[in-house]
């Protein structure tokens, strides 16, 4: 597939003024113009593969100093870096200093495709402005900002927009360099058919009220948008879509595929609930209507649940996973919540929100902010909008939350792909660079830099944070038209960083009885046995009238992540079926089938070692569903999941040694000749006689692969 002998085939087809974002996950915002790549008159790859048994893994979510957010986070990296480090070029990280490298970074194992999503609020304008244009009132402007930005981070996130730097936002807009033309044109520069795919795209990040909206746009063509859509030209998803189908008319000269992210901290908002007879809501909180259904489908192809700011793929608790009973809950879904609910246990992450209290209950609609404040509801999950999903198609006739899976960074470093735990360091320059950044840190109730120790809190500052994921696709070969069209399909899985493989197909007929074995060799979809399978991401065709089967079958499989010289990887400890339909009641409905492995009681050593003979190598089973029902909708997944390995804070606390039983109990913090200052984080802080006793945390994951869904839609009658 590196090769480059061709053959001819035919062409393929396929960015001011006002807002402010979130960060570290996407702060302030900005906007410009841009123009993106298409795919030229291109031949085959060598080892074009048309039964597309070619796996390809990339990240759709990354940051250069283009943003806005970035580059007052003192990122060195502009997007030609960023599709250089994707290659597996080394990249330099910031210290506290302005524009100053003191730490290198480098991909083991390049990746195959990239977008650089830069926030196309204010495009590049402070890149430009405050690193290319001498004068005492820029460089005035541009210090206050920065400043302003690094030490009001949380604020930001949460949605708090003050006047001052929205202000100071607007007096720098001077001169703007067009950063979206530049995007476009370094995305074409980078990109090398049938070996590494750079998309040109950018993130629309609306932030209503605080709650994050935001979308990455990727696209496809050779006459692209001479703007980049912002939240300050468009106010939301819907005004986003009117405005890109009139640029980008969606045929071979210029597509778009939209990816949400982040509906985790949506606020309830991204994925609007189906309300009294399975209605959804849509344009200013109006009725759904059946053409914005489909308008939405059609362009919001992949929903990000692995990222920086954590899953957004279920949550454990409240029903958040449509789970019925205590009996029936998911523990997998624990996995990386960025605001997780407290359960009062020594084991509670750094940060976790009491419940029930930060449960949107009723969400706000519009500009009106959530109540209570940055609250988490059920449908923030892509499981629950998935299901009322299916209950949309039954009143509406299309399904608009028909959503394959991607898994991304959204890295403000421009680190491309850099999700290995074992090495992370952080996605938010200087404000995670150093190990107090990360792991946590004393810090005063009003803010002052001392205080009395009855005045101070630990805040959690990145804990909560992780490396984030990629997106797998299957595809004929890496090429800008093969991938897109794999987005298209939804033929996509996402990792939460390692590259595991795996497949998911559907028929209604029986797999052959070795379909594990062929699918171990490689085996395409007509080689599996089965008549008509469809892969993950399509949808199962009605049966003719009269005829008698009733079962779905399945075929799923999963291969572990390769070693490499630096990571011996893990093994998979099981493979999980999700189905989700509609009861007789109307509503949704989930259940997880363990179907092939076993729930693994393995865990690291205390070196993080794994035990590389617990688990497998690769898992496959077949599975047929027999509980169908001739009016109801269901849709499944596939869930691979390795044995636990040790979290990235875990592999930090290791390597330094880290002994929490030298904590001062007084302060609770180490002192400096200890060698720790600074990884307080490392420890579990409990109230003691005189102050504080610590014990070294020791928190593991389970990393997994999620494969996008099939669906089948039962013939409405």
């Amino acid at each position: 597939m590196a090769g480059k002998t061709r053959t001819r085939r035919r062409p393929a087809g396929g960015q001011l003024a006002r807002a402010v974002m979130g960060v570290t996950a996407c702060v302030l915002l900005w906007a410009s113009a841009f123009s993106v790549p298409a795919p030229r008159a291109a031949e085959h790859c060598s080892g074009f593969d048309p039964g597309r048994k070619i796996v390809l893994f990339g990240d759709l979510h990354v940051h250069t100093n283009m943003s806005f957010d970035a580059y007052f986070f003192n990122s060195l990296n502009g997007p030609r870096e960023a599709y250089r480090f994707a290659k597996g070029e080394p990249i330099g990280l910031p210290c506290d200093a302005p524009h100053v490298a003191c730490r290198t970074a480098r991909l083991e194992v390049p990746l195959d495709f990239t977008a650089v999503t830069d926030h196309s609020e204010f495009l590049g304008a402070f890149r430009h402005q405050c690193s290319e244009i001498e004068g005492r009132v820029r460089g005035f402007v541009c210090d206050e900002l920065g400043q302003y930005v690094r030490n009001n981070v949380r604020r930001l996130i949460s949605g708090n927009t003050p006047f001052k730097p929205s202000t100071i936002a607007g007096l720098s807009m001077l001169d703007p360099e067009p950063g979206w033309e530049l995007e476009k044109r370094i995305a074409d520069e980078e990109n090398a058919p049938c070996s590494f795919t750079a998309f040109a795209a950018y993130e629309y990040s609306a932030q209503p009220a605080g709650a994050m909206m935001h979308r990455n746009i990727v696209f496809l063509g050779d006459r692209l948008p001479k703007r980049a859509w912002s939240f300050n030209d468009v106010p939301d998803e819907w005004a986003l879509f009117d405005r890109l189908d009139a640029d980008c008319p969606g045929d071979a000269r210029c597509d778009y595929v939209s990816i949400p992210h982040n509906s985790n901290l949506s606020d309830g908002r991204m994925f609007p609930p189906a309300g009294a007879g399975g209605t959804l809501s849509g344009r200013g909180g109006a009725p759904l209507t059946r053409s914005d259904a489909e308008n939405r489908g059609r362009h919001d192809r992949l929903v990000e649940i692995f990222q920086h700011k954590g899953q957004s793929e279920c949550m454990p608790g409240f029903g958040f996973d449509l789970l019925g009973s205590e009996e029936e809950k998911d523990e997998l879904c624990a996995f990386e919540r960025m605001k997780p609910i407290c359960r009062d246990g020594v084991d509670d992450p750094a940060l976790c929100l009491p419940a029930p209290e930060q449960i949107c209950q009723t969400p706000s609609q519009g500009e009106a902010r959530a109540e209570p404040d940055n609250c988490t509801a059920p449908w923030d999950m892509a499981r629950v909008a998935l299901g009322a999903g299916l209950q949309g198609r039954k009143t509406l006739g299309v399904n608009p939350y028909k959503l394959g899976f991607a898994g991304a960074t959204d890295t403000h470093n421009g680190l491309a792909g850099g999700v290995a735990e074992a090495t992370f360091r952080g996605h938010g320059g200087v404000l995670d660079n150093r190990p107090a950044d990360l792991l946590g840190s004393w810090t005063c109730l009003d803010g002052a830099a001392e205080c009395d120790e009855r005045e101070r809190r630990f805040s959690p500052n990145a804990f909560p944070l992780n490396p984030g994921g990629l997106t797998g696709v299957w595809a004929e070969e890496n090429t800008r038209a093969a991938i897109f069209a794999a987005f298209k399909r939804r033929e996509t899985f996402a990792t939460s960083g390692p590259r595991m493989r795996a497949r998911l197909y559907a028929a209604w007929t029986p797999f052959a009885s070795d379909v594990c074995r062929r699918l171990e060799g490689g085996g395409a979809a007509a080689e599996l046995g089965a008549e008509n399978p469809v892969p993950m991401g399509g949808e199962l065709a009605p049966l003719p009238t009269g005829d008698a089967r009733s079962a779905i079958h399945l075929v799923l499989w999963a291969a572990r992540a390769p070693e490499t010289a630096n990571d011996p990887g893990a093994p998979l400890a099981r493979l999980q079926v999700i189905k989700t339909w509609i009861t007789a009641e109307g509503t949704p409905k989930s259940r997880v089938i363990d179907v092939a492995g076993a729930a693994s009681a393995s865990k690291p050593d205390g070196a993080c070692r794994v035990d590389q003979h617990t688990g497998a190598a690769q898992l496959c089973a077949t599975w047929a569903d027999s509980e169908l029902s001739e009016t109801s909708d269901v849709m499944y997944y596939l869930r691979a999941v390795e044995v636990p390995t040790c979290r990235w804070s875990t592999h930090l606390c290791v390597s330094k040694a880290v002994d929490c039983s030298l904590l001062d109990p007084k302060t609770g913090a180490f002192a400096a000749e200890s060698g720790f200052a600074g990884y307080e984080g490392c420890c579990h802080l409990s109230p003691a006689e005189g102050g504080w006793r610590g014990t070294n945390r020791f928190d593991v994951i389970r990393e997994r692969a999620v494969t996008s869904p099939i669906w089948f839609a039962a013939p409405v009658r």
